[in-house]
């Protein structure tokens, strides 16, 4: 079978594929091919920077035969990887509306060499709106026979836009994303973010995006610093846009001295610190059809997460009362203020994080997705395309 994304050192839903790819590997039923990009946004597409991580490498993955044909400026290359797509089943990870063209060529010429489509669908809706996003991803959502998202909620939104057989979408869990981790403790890692060891830290992290109510939480942070002395949020991550706006909020809330930032792309060896240094970590995002990498990343560092309820974000909690309704500001100030004031609630927000991270493992979502492939041949309770099975087109036995 084929899979089709993108992987390190290219940002997005790299980390997701990465995962995917290797609990799938580690499962060791499938012959695996990936196929992925060697050039992948045009720069007007991607406004957070260059969509390459500096001085990321390229994983080795034993097990599976990488390739990145792709190239978004050339045509040639969109067939060349739909004529070449290996195996009867091909796995394709959507995320951009920018990629469009490309998906449709390559996708479309796999339908026509009969291929059944599977699509994990990371974003229903594009997340900064327009007729021309939302259109590009209808029209990509047409060539997939069977959708995978990661709620209940991205169900619904999907089924609502497509019309279709819920049966065609099935839910798996966004599994948790790994940070590299070298055993730091809390006061090292504040020590390299720069802030007190006594401060009680909101983690505000990831790219700035309207969608994720950054404006939101700083009128609801103002709140919670006249409450809290000791309070302090830290936003960590790259703008996509002009900052000057939540510049200005700060300044008129009287908060900018409250409020730590680094505003650029996080590289993967120093995420570590910032989510030890936290608290408790804010998604309060106002408007969302999919689930957070942010807030499954936080989770195997064992951090209460307080979210607005939307999307996929209230199936990353267990504390009902951390979950608020998006944009309200005076809702997300009381939950934080909850979190911060009660060291009892935070150990147990952490060890409910924590569990929820291991509920989210990738081997049982490798053994979920192995039986969609399956299914769609007819072959239920067997692997789509076994290793070995040299019936199937463009399997290879070691």
């Amino acid at each position: 079978m084929s899979i089709v994304g993108s992987l390190p050192p290219v940002k997005g839903v790299s980390a997701y594929t990465l995962s995917l790819l290797e609990a799938l590997d580690e499962d060791g039923r499938l012959e695996i091919n990936f196929v992925g990009f060697r050039g992948i946004y045009p720069h007007w597409a991607y406004p957070g920077g260059k969509p390459i991580e500096p001085n990321a490498k390229t994983p080795l993955l034993m097990g599976v035969r990488n390739r990145r044909p792709l190239s978004w400026y050339n045509p040639l290359t969109w067939a060349w990887a739909g004529l070449r797509m290996r195996g009867r089943v091909v796995h394709a990870q959507w995320w951009s509306y920018a990629l469009a063209p490309v998906y449709m060529t390559t996708l479309g010429i796999s339908r026509l060499k009969r291929k059944r489509i599977v699509m994990t669908v990371h974003n229903v809706e594009p997340h900064e709106g327009g007729f021309i996003k939302r259109f590009a991803n209808r029209q990509v959502f047409r060539f997939a026979h069977h959708f995978i998202v990661h709620s209940e909620a991205n169900k619904t939104s999907l089924q609502r836009l497509l019309r279709c057989d819920p049966a065609r979408i099935s839910v798996l869990p966004h599994g948790v994303l790994e940070t590299p981790r070298t055993g730091m403790s809390r006061l090292t890692a504040r020590l390299k973010v720069g802030i007190p060891d006594d401060a009680r830290v909101i983690l505000c992290f990831g790219n700035i995006r309207p969608y994720k109510g950054v404006d939101v939480l700083l009128r609801a942070f103002a709140t919670v610093a006249r409450e809290d002395p000791k309070a302090l949020l830290i936003i960590a991550g790259q703008p996509w846009g002009d900052w000057a706006p939540y510049q200005k909020l700060m300044d008129e809330l009287g908060i900018a001295d409250r409020v730590g930032r680094r505003l650029e792309y996080i590289p993967s060896d120093e995420i570590e610190q910032y989510f030890v240094s936290a608290d408790v970590v804010a998604l309060p995002y106002t408007h969302f059809d999919a689930q957070s990498g942010v807030g499954t990343r936080a989770l195997p560092f064992g951090r209460p997460l307080v979210v607005t309820n939307t999307g996929g974000l209230p199936e990353l909690v267990l504390d009902e009362e951390a979950v608020v309704p998006a944009g309200d500001a005076d809702a997300l100030a009381r939950a934080l203020l909850r979190v911060l004031r009660d060291p009892e609630l935070r150990d147990r927000m952490a060890v409910e994080s924590l569990a929820l991270a291991a509920s989210l493992g990738w081997e049982a979502i490798a053994e979920r997705t192995v039986a969609i492939y399956a299914s769609m041949l007819g072959e239920e309770g067997t692997p789509a395309e076994a290793k070995g099975a040299e019936e199937h087109a463009g399997v290879r036995r070691r």
